[in-house]
């Protein structure tokens, strides 16, 4: 119980925890040191707020002194590369990368969709497609939304998943439209059948070489989870 009172907030995805604590019970070494000891094999590494900014998974946090304001954050490592618009891919996949949903400022907004436009020119895509989606976006955000699905609903869901061959793939998953079944497209081509079986790398040093079975080049890095 003393260390759910110390604890004001806490949220995770996948991997990054975002946690709001009182400082008045606690420090952030603390936290740290007690986060650490629940597993030997798992070390977490801290980022503490700065100027009232703090950067969880792919938003920022500005903390002000009545409220919070969101914005979406890209790491200064991030490229623009994404499905190029010609990419024999669904067009579920390819419009994703543009596709977003948060509760940001008017400021952050322009910010973003100007990052969005650069990206969808230096891919390929049509400007009227992103315009459609941002004109999509702007009146969901007005709409009534209904009560998330329960557990129950979803798992009476049913799914047929097919491989994404053609545009033409579709005259036959348009078959199932008007029946209980929902239809989701997978890729034929993906980097787990593109790269070699995994090998253990004892390179003492974390640097370690993967190499493309279709074009034969090879990509370096290093690991820092040494």
């Amino acid at each position: 119980m003393a260390r759910k009172q110390k604890i004001v907030c806490y949220k995770h995805y996948v991997d990054d925890i975002l946690i709001i604590y009182s400082q008045n019970k606690t420090k952030e070494q603390t936290i740290l040191e007690e986060i650490n000891k629940m597993d030997q094999n798992l070390q977490f590494k801290m980022s503490s707020e700065e100027n009232n900014i703090i950067n969880y998974s792919n938003i920022t946090i500005h903390r002000n002194n009545n409220n919070i304001d969101i914005s979406i954050y890209r790491k200064p490592t991030g490229t623009d590369i994404t499905f190029q618009f010609s990419s024999n891919h669904p067009y579920e996949h390819k419009i994703a990368a543009f596709n977003y949903y948060l509760p940001i400022t008017e400021e952050s907004k322009r910010v973003e969709w100007k990052t969005i436009i650069t990206m969808a020119k230096n891919n390929g895509y049509p400007i009227g497609i992103i315009n459609d989606l941002r004109t999509k976006l702007t009146s969901k955000k007005h709409q009534q939304h209904p009560p998330p699905p329960t557990t129950t609903t979803y798992n009476k869901i049913k799914w047929i998943i097919f491989n994404y061959y053609r545009p033409m793939k579709r005259h036959i998953t348009n078959l199932f439209k008007h029946s209980d079944l929902n239809i989701a497209f997978g890729a034929t081509n993906t980097l787990q059948q593109q790269l070699p079986e995994k090998q253990n790398n004892t390179n003492p040093s974390g640097i370690y070489k993967l190499k493309c079975n279709t074009c034969n080049k090879t990509y370096v890095r290093q690991s820092d989870n040494q």
